[in-house]
């Protein structure tokens, strides 16, 4: 049995769940990735304030606002400024969350499904219950599209609740799934380019393969970027809709 036999771990081992700190609250790992992604969101939105010239780490805050900022205004309309705190906020938390997933020894939180699952069931079912409490019963109006025959209107409506429902799911599901399979598959590769190495495999022959590694991190980052803004931009939908 080779050496790399025990020195590499199984691609699945940055997803184990377990204590850091266990006092009278439990705090894991998951939660504690989670709790730096939310910290560095908020130094990244109040680290430039009062500066005149331009800084990168500036010039980066006010393109990723700018970028929320339309994307509300254009999906949402005249309550974008009610919603924009929210989902600024939101789009931050799920970005370093699916960035700080790809340093060494940390975890995604956002692979999660129990964290996705729960920022979209929460988002648009408040988005739901947000529109009952402005339209009353109006809302159902929401659920049933025109033309609909009078006969077909209580399983239209039921037909588009469950639609509602599958969008909640499919938006908790899209975002873990993505940053599961793409960080699995990060790892593995890194995993075989490191067992090569112990094998005794020439650097020349590696430098091919560390190149391509280097360019699927490159489109991993930009996943994550994808993701967060993919996220932000259905429940912008949804407010629209509902709201």
């Amino acid at each position: 049995m080779s050496l790399h036999t025990f020195l590499i771990a199984s691609p699945m081992e940055q997803f184990e769940i377990y204590p850091i700190i266990s006092l009278n609250l439990v705090l894991n790992n998951v939660i504690f990735y989670f709790i730096i992604a939310s910290t560095i969101s908020i130094l990244l939105a109040t680290a430039h304030r009062g500066e005149i010239v331009a800084t990168w780490w500036g010039i980066l805050t006010e393109s990723l606002y700018r970028t929320v900022l339309k994307t509300v205004e254009d999906y949402i309309g005249t309550k974008s400024a009610v919603y924009f705190p929210l989902l600024y906020t939101v789009f931050h938390i799920i970005l370093f969350s699916n960035l700080l997933g790809l340093t060494p020894y940390s975890t995604t939180a956002t692979a999660e499904l129990v964290i996705t699952l729960s920022l979209s069931f929460t988002l648009i079912i408040g988005a739901v219950l947000l529109g009952s409490f402005t339209h009353g019963s109006l809302l159902f109006a929401a659920f049933l599209p025109s033309g609909t025959p009078l006969a077909l209107i209580p399983a239209m409506v039921l037909l588009e609740a469950i639609a509602t429902l599958t969008k909640v799911l499919s938006l908790g599901l899209r975002l873990g799934i993505n940053m599961t399979v793409g960080h699995i598959l990060a790892k593995t590769i890194i995993g075989f380019i490191y067992a090569a190495y112990l094998d005794g495999t020439s650097l020349l022959i590696l430098v091919l393969p560390v190149f391509l590694l280097a360019l699927f991190l490159a489109l991993e980052v930009l996943i994550c970027y994808i993701q967060a803004y993919i996220f932000v931009f259905i429940v912008c939908l949804a407010i629209k809709d509902f709201s």
